[in-house]
């Protein structure tokens, strides 16, 4: 008999957005919405609770009332995605997160539904979406557990704040997914 992890989407959204010269989020998508509603909506197409994790209250007025989306105020303002999901990250192994980044507005359903079949081949390792050339790190899913945890708050502790010092300290395979949809933009286009 094998027990259902259950599976929780968290939201980054919490950066500056310098190079872009404006909130990212907050930007208009070509589907309607801003960016934000984007990956919310299609996170909870999938059923999944969703957590934007953010440093600007615009974004919680923003989804206030949306249904099965909670807002958390990041604890370390610019520190970093590893140091804003750190105070969220589960030490129960029968919980797992799917991490997205707010500035990925070309994702759509099927490629995080395929994500998901990934991981769930192998859900004690994290599944890691990759565009062809390189991992895409903030777009995965990411199952809980003490030892998962401990060796990010240890990676936190020795003063690296990046998301890659603590992926090569945990199982985790690449997911190929569609290179469009994982366009990372941080500047105007």
């Amino acid at each position: 008999m094998t027990t259902k992890i259950a599976l929780k989407a968290v939201v980054l959204s919490g950066g500056a957005s310098r190079r872009m010269g404006r909130d990212k989020a907050l930007l208009p998508h070509a589907a309607g919405g801003t960016w934000l509603e984007h990956i919310t909506d299609l996170l909870n197409s999938l059923d999944l609770p969703v957590l934007v994790l953010t440093i600007h209250r615009s974004h919680e007025q923003l989804l206030q009332t949306s249904q099965g989306v909670s807002v958390q105020r990041d604890a370390t303002p610019g520190a970093g995605p590893l140091q804003a999901i750190a105070p969220v990250f589960p030490a129960d192994q029968q919980q797992a997160l799917l991490v997205a980044p707010v500035d990925m507005p070309e994702l759509q359903a099927d490629g995080l539904r395929q994500l998901i079949s990934s991981w769930q081949q192998q859900p004690s390792a994290a599944a890691v979406a990759h565009d062809g050339e390189r991992l895409q790190p903030l777009l995965g899913i990411y199952p809980g557990g003490s030892k998962q945890r401990q060796s990010m708050l240890e990676t936190l502790a020795a003063g690296h704040n990046s998301w890659m010092a603590w992926l090569n300290q945990i199982d985790y395979r690449a997911v190929s997914l569609p290179p469009g949809q994982l366009r990372n933009c941080n500047r105007p286009q």
